[in-house]
């Protein structure tokens, strides 16, 4: 059930009511359709399905073989293996059928009926199987729960073979007792390939420079052991790239990303100190999307459609292992990035110091129009800095963003978290334009909270008398997709989790 929303003041509104939808064609239909993909001579199709026929004829051996691939090049793995023994051409329009193979459609023995293999072993040699026996390209290769328990020669191999059967998307997403050392190189040098997730793979500086994938758009690499040349090296030899994400690489103190000139999607996820984020001479670029800690310098020159960063991590909640606090002053963002519209921040809002950066962090986007902030402070305890705000806030000088650009307004926590509030008072305060502000937490399936904050919020001198300030629970988060984050006008306000990803 949705949550409730509370809003302090009501603008009339009339819900339109949507278009019915429009039923999709079945998958048949869509074969039948000379528009679509891999469909064969509409008047050949017609000739073969209107003359009559007995009860006995065999229809399908009547079918154009483009139509008959294309029929099975829509369904999984297993309806396909089981639908081929129709009929003979059935078999041979599956040899010519790219092979689309995901793990989740693969049957899997029961633990128990085959002695001694175990189902990740046994989901692994169906894949081995299947690769061997295919003489087609590949289409899709997609494994999310086939594990080789460290057998790294096979992976390895199963890798050569996907390059040289023109793969065109190899998506590897690994749980952590996955092949940590298997080597991704061959990948690297498949012209075809338009799609490629590593996760838990090794790529080698020679293999890098050998990077010849010119169709290649999307690239993800999650906890992959990689150099910074060869990063570089990476990039250079794919001059398509549209989308990178970088999750927890090994390796890397120093993301540079220069020269991309068709990059639009840039993701740094990072559990490790970095010292130095860069993007150079990406003049396409309109994302920059992740967990980037201020503790690295981060320089941004030659991205004038940037309009989206975030989620800027202003507070360290913990440390991993391994990980030392940084010392001194954070070193942040090196120049202000005006095209910049929307910014996401994770800050706590009960530290005085934390807040300071907040405010010398909005001076860096001077153009904002839509802020995100959401809260770590957590349930155990404030900080020992933690102190009221608003002495400091009230005492700050005017913003340019918050007093003349900004429009919209998202905070989030999970409990009761008067900083935020005191926050949003300050922001009420001085934003000029503001349109709307969305307070998001747990906490408002209580009426009696959010009735409460709405008293404090009213006490506000809001300098906008268009701001609408609403209050909303918590929403469940979708997981992160390069393919889901770019259907939205706003990547953080899609419920997508990318601060967590």
């Amino acid at each position: 059930m949705e949550a409730p929303k509370y809003p302090i003041n009501h603008h009339g509104t009339t819900a339109s009511t949507a278009p019915a939808a429009t039923p999709a064609p079945s998958p048949l239909s869509l074969s039948l359709n000379p528009r679509y993909r891999g469909a064969a001579n509409a008047g050949e199709m017609a000739g073969a399905l209107a003359r009559p026929r007995n009860a006995s004829d065999d229809r399908i051996n009547e079918l154009p073989e483009v139509l008959l691939s294309d029929i099975l090049s829509r369904l999984g793995i297993a309806e396909a293996a089981r639908t081929v023994v129709l009929s003979t051409r059935l078999r041979d329009a599956w040899l010519a059928t790219p092979l689309r193979l995901d793990d989740l459609e693969l049957p899997v023995p029961a633990r128990g009926k085959v002695p001694s293999i175990e189902p990740w072993t046994a989901r692994a040699d169906v894949v081995t199987r299947a690769l061997a026996s295919h003489p087609g390209p590949v289409a899709l290769f997609r494994l999310s729960r086939t594990s080789f328990r460290g057998r790294v020669p096979a992976a390895e191999a199963w890798f050569r073979k996907l390059a040289a059967k023109r793969a065109r998307e190899v998506s590897l997403c690994f749980s952590p007792e996955w092949c940590h050392d298997a080597l991704a190189d061959p990948l690297l040098g498949c012209p075809t390939l338009q799609v490629l997730a590593l996760g838990k793979c090794h790529l080698s500086d020679a293999g890098a420079s050998a990077a010849a994938a010119a169709a290649l758009t999307e690239l993800t690499l999650s906890e992959t052991c990689i150099s910074e040349a060869a990063v570089q090296s990476v990039l250079s030899g794919c001059p398509a790239l549209r989308s990178l994400v970088l999750k927890h690489v090994h390796g890397l103190q120093r993301i540079r990303v220069s020269s991309c000139r068709s990059l639009v999607l840039l993701g740094v996820w990072h559990y490790k100190q970095l010292d130095e984020i860069t993007v150079e001479d990406a003049p396409c670029l309109e994302r920059l999307l992740g967990n980037m800690r201020l503790n690295a310098a981060i320089t941004v020159t030659g991205a004038p459609k940037l309009t989206a960063f975030g989620y800027a991590v202003v507070s360290i909640p913990h440390l991993f292992h391994g990980e030392r606090a940084p010392q001194g002053v954070n070193k942040g963002l090196r120049a202000p990035i005006h095209s910049v519209k929307i910014l996401a921040i994770s800050v706590k809002f009960s530290s005085k110091k934390d807040m300071e950066k907040v405010m010398s962090l909005l001076d860096s986007f001077p153009c904002l129009e839509t802020l995100h902030f959401q809260s770590s402070d957590y349930r155990s305890g404030a900080d020992k800095d933690c102190t009221t705000v608003s002495d400091y806030i009230q005492k700050r000088y005017p913003i340019r963003c918050v007093a003349r650009y900004l429009k919209s307004v998202i905070l989030e926590c999970e409990q009761h978290n008067p900083g935020m509030l005191e926050f949003a008072c300050f922001l009420l305060a001085r934003a000029h334009v503001l349109q709307f502000m969305r307070i998001q937490s747990e906490m408002c399936d209580i009426p009696k909270w959010v009735t409460e904050q709405q008293n404090l919020l009213s006490q506000s001198n809001m300098a906008s008398l268009e701001a609408e300030v609403v209050f909303e629970g918590m929403k469940q988060r979708k997981d992160f997709t390069i393919e889901g984050v770019n259907a939205l006008s706003d990547p953080f306000d899609g419920g997508i989790n990318i601060l967590g990803h």
